[in-house]
Parts: structure tokens; C-alpha cells; sequence
């Protein structure tokens, strides 16, 4: 019993500072575009806000559909090589694709980003060297968690989040500040984590290089189903956007909605560190009855009944924060955060059974599953943003999340049985 409780506390407190450390550093970077909004009016937020979108949906197709697979077989062949030099090979090959992508869809494509977001031809320039330094973070943090290391992937998260903030701060303060500076400044918080922590990595594991064609076969085609759901994750954050414009939405309003929804993510991104965290462990231990019943009976109810508490905190004190920091600008971002503040609650009950889908590679449905949400946002940002305009498509993406969370419910009580039955067994 004694052993028990001390490695439960143990576990505790590794969550803790794991998450600690994590939500510090996506919260530096999740800040450093609401003091760019400070400082940048309406309409030039709303072409940052448009540029971003055009960033993180090749981001999310080429970097993030690569990560969950990549954790989940270099776990694998790390515990049958003590290595995951084959893993790390075909990592490395994707972020080189993905960088090369990037570029040459830009240079394709460079008269309608440039119209889309208006923006100049050298503004576009600095957005592929902001995707570049995104996706060396990613890659650093994504490395950290393949080798088991969590803590030094928190802090690769909060390097890089500090840098990106206390880089927009300076400039704001010395009036420097302007759209290719700010996606400039993403690139070089790359350069300041990867002199940091290129040190403090076990090349041992990693090293020689060994492509398996096989070995890639497996992760690529675990990949082509996360890049379906990325792309659908991708709508479900940005298609508000997309709509907006469609609907003759001005860049000013656009950029008011961008703020809220910007605030609303960083509530989200917290909400994952809870899937990031536990995805290795699930992974691990998924035939584990013992230890899935502590993940799911134990854990869950504590982290949910603080994250409530975390959210509803926010959702009472927001009209005020945005008053004393935009004073009269941005009045319309309030009720869209309050509105999309029900959304991260939906989140986060969905951030637990993420991890189990995955470990069981039950990919297809998960992302089948996102690709739904989507067309359920869709439809209803089509009804109701002629209607209610920007709270339209807050609405919207409350009942996409809902329908998220009741789609994973009725999935594992009636698909997953055996789980579901430990789960209620304790």
C-alpha cells in the first residue's frame, strides 16, 4: 500500500511539473499575439491573423500529423532495441519534406496568399521562415517526448515560448515591430532551443542512421490518417476565418475574432497537455488493466475538476482583462471568448480518450471522427454567421466540440467494452 501511494505521488508530481512547465511556455507563446494585437490595429490583425492560417494549416498537414506516430514507434523500438535510430531516420526525412513543401507551395501559390491575406511579397518571405522555426520547436519537443524525456520537452516548449515573447515585447517597446518581424522572430526562438538543447540529447539512441523502408511503410501509413484529421483539425480551428471572408467580413472584424478565438486556443493547447503527457504512458501500459483503471477513474476526475475550476475562473474575469489591456479596441472579442470558453470544456474531457485511440491505433475512427466535426462546423458557421456574424461561428464551434465529446463517448462504452467495463469496475 505504502509503495502504492508513493508511486502515485511520484506520478503526481511529474504531471505537475510536466504540465507546470508546459502550460508556461505555450503560455508565453499563446501572449506574444495578444500584445502583437496591442500594438498592431484591426486591420493589420487581421492580415497577422490570415497569415497565420496559411502557416499552420502546412504546419499541421506536414509537422503535426508526423508527431503522435512518431512517439508511438520510436516507444516501441526503443523498448524492443533500446534505440530509435529507424524512427528518428524517417523523422528527419519529414521535417526535410516538410520545409521543402513549404517553400515551394509558397512560391506556387505567392499571388493568392499575398491577396488572400494581404500582405507583401517580403511579408511572405518571413512566414516561411517563421513555418521553418515552428517546425524545428515541434521537432525538438516531439524528439524529447519520443525518448521518454517529458520534462526536457516542457522546456523545450517553454525556451522557445519565452524567447518568441520577450522577442515581441522588445520590439513593441522600441516601436520596431511589423508583420515580417514578428513571423522573423519565430525563427530565431528555433536557433536560441536548438544552441540550448542540441547538447542535451542521446545521440546514443539515435544514431547511425538507418532508413527502413519497412519502418517508414508503418509510420507513413499511421501518418496518412493523422494528416486526414490535421487537415480537419486545421478547419476546425481556422474555417471561422475562411467563412468570415467569405461573408465580406472586414479585415477588422476578422482580426476581433482572431484575438478571441487566438485566446480560446491557448485555453485548448492547455487542455492537450494532459493528451501529450499521457499518450507515452497509455501507449506503455494500454494492457495494463491496473494502471488504465488509475488513468481513467483516478486521474481524470482530479484534472477535469481543476480544469473546470480554471475555466470558469477565466469565464468570470475576461470583460475586465480585456478592458484594462485594449481598453475601447477589441470590445467584440469578449463574448466571443466567453462563448468558445464552453468549447475548451468539451476539450478537455476529449484530451483523455485521445491518448487510448491512439495507443490502439484506432486512428480511422478518430479522424473519421474529426473530419465530421468539420463538416458539422461548417454547416453551421454557414447558417449562422449571416445571422449573428462573429458569435455565429462561436456557437458553431461550441457544437462541434460537443459533438466530438459524444462521438468518443458512445465510441468507447460501446466499441472499446473491455476498457469501458475496467473503467467502471473501480
Amino acid at each position: 500500500m505504502f509503495r502504492r501511494v508513493k508511486q502515485e505521488l511520484k506520478e503526481g508530481k511529474t504531471l505537475l511539473q510536466f504540465g507546470f512547465i508546459q502550460a508556461i511556455g505555450q503560455a508565453f507563446g499563446m501572449i506574444a499575439p495578444l500584445v502583437i494585437a496591442k500594438f498592431f490595429t484591426e486591420d493589420l490583425f487581421g492580415s497577422y491573423v490570415l497569415a497565420r492560417m496559411i502557416v499552420f494549416f502546412l504546419l499541421m498537414l506536414l509537422i503535426t500529423s508526423a508527431q503522435v506516430p512518431f512517439i508511438v514507434y520510436a516507444n516501441e523500438e526503443r523498448a524492443k532495441t533500446g534505440k530509435i535510430n529507424k524512427s528518428f531516420s524517417v523523422r528527419c526525412a519529414f521535417l526535410a519534406f516538410s520545409i521543402i513543401a513549404f517553400v515551394s507551395l509558397s512560391c506556387v501559390f505567392n499571388k493568392a496568399i499575398r491577396a488572400f491575406a494581404e500582405i507583401s511579397s517580403a511579408d511572405l518571405l518571413f512566414m516561411s521562415l517563421g513555418f521553418i522555426g515552428i517546425a524545428i520547436k515541434s521537432f525538438f519537443c516531439n524528439l524529447f517526448m519520443a525518448l521518454g524525456q517529458r520534462i526536457k520537452s516542457s522546456f523545450v516548449e517553454l525556451v522557445f515560448g519565452g524567447a518568441t515573447l520577450g522577442l515581441v515585447l522588445v520590439l513593441s517597446l522600441t516601436g520596431k515591430i511589423n508583420l515580417r518581424m514578428v513571423f522573423l522572430v519565430y525563427f530565431i526562438s528555433a536557433i536560441a532551443v536548438f544552441l540550448m538543447f542540441i547538447k542535451r540529447i542521446d545521440f546514443g539512441q539515435l544514431l547511425p542512421f538507418d532508413f527502413d523502408w519497412k519502418h517508414f511503410e508503418k509510420m507513413f501509413n499511421f501518418t496518412k490518417w493523422l494528416m486526414f484529421g490535421a487537415t480537419a483539425v486545421y478547419f476546425i480551428n481556422w474555417v471561422d476565418n475562411i467563412i468570415l471572408r467569405i461573408f465580406k467580413a472586414s479585415m477588422a472584424n476578422i482580426g476581433e475574432y482572431g484575438l478571441g478565438y487566438q485566446i480560446f486556443k491557448a485555453v485548448v493547447m492547455m487542455t492537450y497537455i494532459v493528451s501529450s503527457y499521457f499518450l507515452p504512458f497509455v501507449t506503455e501500459h494500454i494492457e495494463d488493466r491496473e494502471k488504465i483503471r488509475n488513468y481513467l477513474s483516478r486521474k481524470r476526475p482530479k484534472i477535469l475538476l481543476l480544469g473546470f475550476i480554471a475555466i470558469g475562473s477565466f469565464f468570470l474575469v475576461s470583460p475586465y482583462v480585456f478592458r484594462f489591456v485594449y481598453g475601447d479596441a477589441y470590445q467584440s472579442s469578449v463574448n466571443v471568448i466567453r462563448i468558445l470558453l464552453i468549447a475548451s470544456i468539451f476539450s478537455l474531457y476529449n484530451s483523455f480518450y485521445a491518448p487510448i485511440l491512439n495507443a490502439l491505433k484506432r486512428y480511422k475512427f478518430l479522424h473519421t471522427t474529426l473530419f465530421i466535426q468539420v463538416l458539422v462546423k461548417v454547416l453551421l458557421n454557414l447558417i449562422l454567421v449571416p445571422k449573428l456574424g462573429m458569435r455565429g461561428a462561436a456557437v458553431a464551434t461550441v457544437f462541434s466540440y460537443f459533438f466530438q465529446a459524444v462521438a468518443f463517448e458512445i465510441y468507447f462504452r460501446f466499441k472499446l467494452k473491455k476498457l469501458y467495463k475496467i473503467c467502471m469496475r473501480s
